[in-house]
């Protein structure tokens, strides 16, 4: 959908190149115009100059210049279009537009996730139980603004006042995935929790992510569900509102919920992006490389947190982007970590090694191979490196990281080679071995295990919450979990699990699914008790 003209020319008026470029650069005064380091190449001597009375700007080293729209256009990489609307949210100018139908509605459904955003906020500045739970929590209020956190409240009445009084359709409220009916009565599905505003890398709020302020409510976190404007493989928390100074360091910190990178952004660390409940994408991966060179990977530190490093260095190093390794022990996730100060956190970060050089000295370290669990131990972490290096596009990168490994492990460069494309080939030999033990297992599900499989496959973020480590699953259900909780690459076979599943299933259902699974766990737990009791 086009930008009205109307719009075009309001920006082009409105737009201050020296206000815009402030922003972005520290212009230093010098007679009736400013000079600074031109950010489109390397300088030592100031040759770029803004003129607020021409209202351009021009570098006389590279020769770039224009307007303001050009210059966020260059600076931000981003389109004519995306510059226009990014100067307009500065100045609070209405975008309007032009164009067909598909544009038009999904247009509406961003203007429908900002009405909810404002009534959520709303609803918080009235609720005192929601904004004590934010300062126990250590959220600053200046946060709270900067990421429009909100509030949904547990009383139905006012959000049905709210959309009753805005005239907002049902309808139009299922394709944004906030709601769920029951016996005629509408409710939303994040309903007692914080919520956390998710926008694109263009600032369009596209969905919702919910913290439950009941302790014994599970899940704890629930995410807006796939819609037409939220694509989860494409959207990282973070990335609008921590844009420019990830393109100023060109380097980005990944990490993975809502708190781990707010608690960051409240110490210091600003650079941060989280992927919100899923595994990082190829998607995800092209998206940073439009800003950054380089990625530090920040997951939890259990073992499912690692496996997530392996595979994320892998996306992230086949679309150029190296990749380093902020390892630690000292804390369960980043923002645990983050409760210890900014000079710990601070020096995790700087010694965040190449993800590559930190798994050959995790090699190096091992030095018993003729132990079975160290020679097992030693497989394993090779064949993550490997793994990693098939997924190298650069040539000149990919035989740095070969040359080094053979001056490390005592191994010829042609033997290595010879073995990363060999492992090529171990995914598909991997993926067919696992669906003989699929096949083993008879995994065949009633309709509502595809129901619950469905649900987690769709938001694997629940699966963070307590209950799936305290309670057992039959064999079939905990297998696919497993899957699921591990990262692994297998979607093809979940997918093929529950395809006959077309219904798309609510939190209600899923909780209610889940609750049975507990009942069943308890119930076993007492007859095991008492069977042990009566055998003393």
């Amino acid at each position: 959908m086009a930008i009205s003209p109307e719009t075009i020319d309001e920006v082009q008026r409105v737009a201050n190149v020296y206000d815009i470029i402030s922003d972005y650069l520290s212009l230093k005064k010098t007679g009736s115009v400013y000079v600074a380091l031109c950010p489109f190449h390397n300088e030592r001597t100031p040759s770029f100059v803004v003129s607020p009375a021409k209202n351009i700007f021009k570098c006389f080293g590279c020769g770039i210049s224009g307007n303001a729209i050009k210059f966020v256009m260059e600076y931000e990489k981003i389109s004519f279009s995306e510059a226009v609307i990014k100067i307009a949210q500065k100045y609070g100018i209405t975008v309007k537009y032009i164009g067909n139908d598909k544009d038009k509605h999904l247009k509406g459904l961003y203007s429908l996730t900002r009405q909810i955003t404002d009534f959520y906020k709303n609803q918080l500045k009235e609720s005192q139980i929601a904004r004590e739970y934010l300062k126990k929590r250590g959220i600053l209020p200046q946060t709270i603004i900067d990421f429009e956190i909100g509030y949904s409240p547990e009383n139905p009445e006012r959000f049905n006042k709210f959309i009753q009084e805005n005239n907002i359709s049902i309808e139009d409220l299922n394709k944004i995935g906030l709601i769920s009916v029951h016996n005629d009565k509408i409710y939303d599905k994040f309903s007692g929790r914080i919520i956390f505003t998710i926008k694109d890398h263009k600032g369009n709020i596209v969905g919702f992510g919910g913290r439950a302020l009941d302790e014994n409510r599970h899940p704890k976190y629930l995410n807006s569900p796939e819609t037409q404007v939220y694509k989860k493989s494409k959207v990282l928390y973070g990335l609008f509102e921590n844009s420019q100074i990830i393109k100023e360091k060109s380097q980005v910190i990944i990490v993975e919920g809502y708190m781990d990178l707010i608690s960051l952004y409240q110490i210091g660390i600003k650079n941060v992006v989280a992927t919100l409940g899923t595994a990082l994408t190829k998607e995800h991966a092209n998206l940073l490389k439009k800003y950054v060179k380089e990625a530090i990977v920040m997951f939890d530190s259990d073992e499912a947190g690692k496996k997530a490093v392996i595979r994320a260095a892998e996306i992230l190093l086949s679309e150029g982007i190296t990749v380093r390794y902020a390892y630690y022990t000292e804390a369960k996730d980043p923002d645990e970590l983050s409760k210890k100060g900014l000079n710990v956190v601070k020096e995790i970060i700087n010694n965040a090694e190449d993800i590559i050089f930190f798994l050959t000295q995790k090699l190096k370290e091992i030095n018993n191979l003729e132990d079975k669990h160290q020679l097992m131990r030693y497989k394993t972490i090779y064949n993550y490196i490997l793994m990693i290096l098939a997924n190298v596009n650069d040539h000149g990168l990919k035989a740095s990281y070969v040359n080094y490994l053979s001056q490390m492990l005592d191994k010829t460069p042609s033997k290595i080679e010879s073995e990363i494309d060999d492992i090529k080939k171990y995914p598909e030999k991997e993926y067919r071995e696992m669906e003989e033990e699929a096949d083993k297992l008879n995994l065949k599900l009633s309709y509502k295990e595809k129901v619950f499989i469905k649900y987690i496959y769709q938001n694997p973020e629940v699966l963070k919450d307590e209950i799936f480590d305290k309670i057992s699953f039959p064999e079939k259900i905990q297998y696919i979990i497993d899957l699921i909780k591990n990262n692994a690459e297998y979607e093809l076979l979940i997918s093929d699990i529950i395809q006959n599943t077309k219904i798309q299933p609510s939190y209600e259902s899923f909780q209610d699914i889940l609750n049975e699974f507990v009942k069943k766990h308890e119930k076993e737990s007492q007859r095991l008790m008492c069977e042990a009791m009566l055998n003393k």
